[in-house]
């Protein structure tokens, strides 16, 4: 059971997908950015520094779901440990660099995110249940 006063932090954005908005995390919406015509040169290199930055600081998840792979279930959702202080700042960084490319984001907090399904130091993977994040 986790600890009332623990506030797990996720970063998400919307996109179109068949004329309905979705949550992504960040990470999924690089490329869009990445693609944006009016996209300052020095946001394309903080996003790039960044992206470099979690791809040696986080793990990816085993599994998004308890049958074991994404599609399978209710798929999970990624949050942030409140221990992960600099993972967080990271983030808040790569927040900023996308929102100057177009791409609007939100932070999400939560102290129940759901049944967990994976774990590591840094972040853990939930499912949600019927809830919405």
């Amino acid at each position: 059971m986790n600890k009332p006063d623990r506030v797990y932090v996720r970063f998400v954005c919307f996109r179109l997908v068949e004329s309905q908005r979705h949550r992504l995390g960040l990470f999924q919406a690089l490329d869009e950015a990445r693609r944006c015509d009016f996209a300052p040169a020095w946001a394309l290199r903080q996003i790039g520094q960044i992206y470099g930055w979690f791809k040696d600081n986080l793990a990816v998840p085993h599994h998004f779901s308890q049958g074991g792979w994404k599609g399978r279930g209710q798929p999970g959702l990624s949050w942030f440990k409140p221990v992960a202080t600099e993972h967080i700042k990271q983030m808040h960084q790569l927040k900023l660099a996308l929102e100057e490319c177009g791409v609007h984001v939100e932070v999400l907090t939560t102290r129940d995110p759901g049944d967990i399904v994976w774990q590591d130091e840094h972040q853990l993977v939930a499912e949600p249940g019927t809830r919405k994040f």
